[in-house]
This record gives C-alpha cells, structure tokens and sequence, in this order.
C-alpha cells in the first residue's frame, strides 16, 4: 500500500509539471467519482431512515463511516476552486452566464454544497447520540433530519454537477444531468455497501448481515442499476430526438471514435451484465458475488465520470488514464485515511444504537419484493 501511494504521488507530480491542464482534469473525475460515492450513501441512508428500513440496520455502522469521510473531502476539494481558471472555460472570460458563471460565486456555492453536506453528516451524528437517552426521540429526529436532508442533498448535487461537470461546456445544458450523478453515486454507495458486507466480522463495530439482508441488497442493486440506465437513456433520447445543434454538440465527441466504445462499455458493464446476473437468487444472496459486482460497478462509475468529463476537455492517451488512476488513488487513500485515524466506538454502543429501530419500513419492503 505504502508503494502504491508512493508511486500515484510520483505520477500525479510529473503530471503537474507536465501538464496542469491535465493534471486537473484528471483530478476533477476523481473528486467528482468518490464524492457521488460518499453522497449516494448519504442519500441510502437518509432514504433508510425516513422508511425506517430493517434491511439497513447491519450496514448502517459501515454508511456512517463513509459518510465520516465529508470533511475530508472537503478538506481536499478546495483544489477545485484553486483550479478552476485551469479547467473551465467560463473563468476569467466573457460568457453569456457570467451573472452565474464567475469565480467569486462559484467559491461561494461550493462552500455552500460542503456546508450542507457535512451539516446533513453531523445532524444524523447528533441524533445518533440521542439513542442512548431516548429512542422514540431519536427516530423522530432522524426522520426530521432525513426529510429536509433528501430535498437538501438532491437540490445541492443538482447544482453541484452543474457547476463542476456540466459548466465545462458552457454552450451546453441538460435538465437532466444532475439526476444522472445522483442516479451514478447512489449506485455506486450500494455498490459500495455490498463490498463492505463481504467484510462483516473484520471490526467490532460491524453487524454481521443476515442472508435476508445481503439478499435485500442484490434486489435493491438490481433496481439502481435501471434507475442509473433510465436516467441517462431518457438524456439521450430526449436530445436525440429534438436534434439540435447546440445540444447533440455533447454527445457527437462521447458517441465516435474510441469513445463510442467506451459509451459501449458501460452500457454493458453497467447495465447488461449486472443485470443479467442479479436476475438469479443465489447471486443476490452471495457475499462474493455482490462484492464483485459491486466492485464492478464502482470501476465502472469512474470510467463513467472520465466519459462525461474528458472529452473534449484535454486530449486523452495512456498518460491521462495512468494520470487518473494515480490521482483517485490519492483522493481516496488521504479521504479514507483521515476516517480510519479516528477512534473506533465500541461494539455495544453500535448495538445500542441500532439494536432499537422500529421492525418495519418501505424500503424494508425490498425483503418482500420477490426474488
């Protein structure tokens, strides 16, 4: 691990010397990877709490923990302003939007994004607390916190990816995408939970799930997988279909060349084979095979993010993925590692908090939806 980080450091150096241009979007696909990530997990477990969803409860200890990691991200992403004139061709330039698209406030909305977030984190936090005191208090915040969270956390990615993604080209616009980053990061949390679930017993603090529950996951897998299909598919047909020049202008570079095989990739890696796969009872039911797939469809949302970011934005060889490995490397070690640092809570304060919910719930419900 050491070598590792060593060695992406090494490359993520050269490359600022190199060409900052590309050092910075290679940066940018990896920050806007890992904190969709962190957000879709956000967004599972406020869904969780607000349905009071039973087949969460053992993957709950391992959403906070991901969810510990906002400051971190934040910490990390005050890169991104520092790069913007690099990246974005709005700053420091005439642009049509310039009451919107100009530094001052794009800092401005970016603290405003982390504060949100990290208030979200930190409301679930205290109400965490209160399960040792009162219980029916404490579902009762949770649900307030999960209400007004859900409308804050999809409004502020709404924009989020509008000012990170989707304002690197400013002739450009889509209702829709900030529901396609949204759609991805959830996708990928789950994804994340059903690796994690391979690791129950490896910490004190972790519940080991039952069958039910791993079986709960495949299923809900197996629906963000056509949620994250739907959402780019009603995009592209939306703007197929209207056939104007300033909107198909996106998709002409993300649909030809070598590109267009990447497009081929994901609908096959991200949809076709997953799916396929979690049609089968006994694949949604195993440890393994959900980690697997999970894995799977996390390379893949990277590759999904370089797909949407890159093009046209620096020209792409082996040099730039090899960039970009190495920086979602770095991103991801500094974010984790400031989070495995903290001091572990023991496990029968884990219990307690979440040993208490109520029995029932919507999301719940994915226990009942058949095989």
């Amino acid at each position: 691990m050491i070598a590792t980080i060593i060695i992406a450091a090494a490359i993520a150096v050269i490359a600022l010397i190199v060409n900052l241009r590309e050092a910075a979007a290679a940066f940018l696909v990896a920050y806007v990877s890992v904190v969709s990530v962190v957000l879709g997990t956000l967004a599972l477990t406020l869904i969780a709490h607000l349905t009071t969803a039973t087949w969460f409860r053992p993957f709950r200890a391992r959403a906070e923990r991901v969810i510990d990691t906002l400051p971190a991200l934040a910490a990390v992403g005050v890169l991104l302003p520092i790069a913007a004139p690099t990246l974005y061709p709005w700053s420091g330039a005439p642009s049509p939007a310039r009451a919107y698209l100009n530094t001052p406030f794009f800092i401005a909305r970016w603290i405003t994004y982390w504060a949100a977030w990290i208030g979200i984190g930190a409301a679930l936090r205290r109400a965490r607390r209160l399960y040792a005191v009162d219980v029916d208090r404490a579902n009762a915040r949770f649900r307030r916190v999960a209400c007004v969270g859900l409308i804050v956390l999809a409004v502020t990615m709404t924009f989020a990816s509008f000012d990170w993604m989707m304002s690197l080209s400013t002739g450009w616009q889509s209702t829709i995408y900030g529901l396609y980053w949204f759609a991805g990061g959830l996708l990928s949390g789950l994804a994340l939970l059903a690796i994690l679930a391979a690791t129950a017993g490896e910490s004190s603090e972790w519940i080991t799930p039952s069958d039910d529950d791993v079986h709960a996951v495949g299923k809900l897998l197996t629906t963000f997988v056509l949620f994250w299909l739907y959402t780019g598919f009603s995009q592209y047909i939306v703007i197929w279909s209207g056939d104007l020049p300033n909107e198909v202008t996106w998709y002409v570079p993300r649909t030809h060349g070598g590109w267009g095989y990447v497009a081929a990739v994901l609908v096959l890696g991200n949809f076709a084979l997953p799916f396929l796969l979690l049609l089968f009872r006994p694949i949604k039911r195993s440890r393994a095979a959900l980690a697997a797939i999970g894995a799977l469809l996390l390379a893949l949302h990277y590759v999904d993010m370089f797909w949407v970011v890159m093009p046209g934005l620096v020209a792409v060889r082996w040099w730039t993925v090899l960039v970009g490995i190495a920086l979602l490397t770095l991103v991801s070690v500094a974010t984790w590692g400031l989070v495995v640092s903290r001091r572990r809570r023991p496990r029968a304060q884990t219990l307690q908090t979440h040993g208490s919910e109520p029995a029932a719930g919507l999301i719940g419900g994915a226990d009942r939806l058949g095989a």
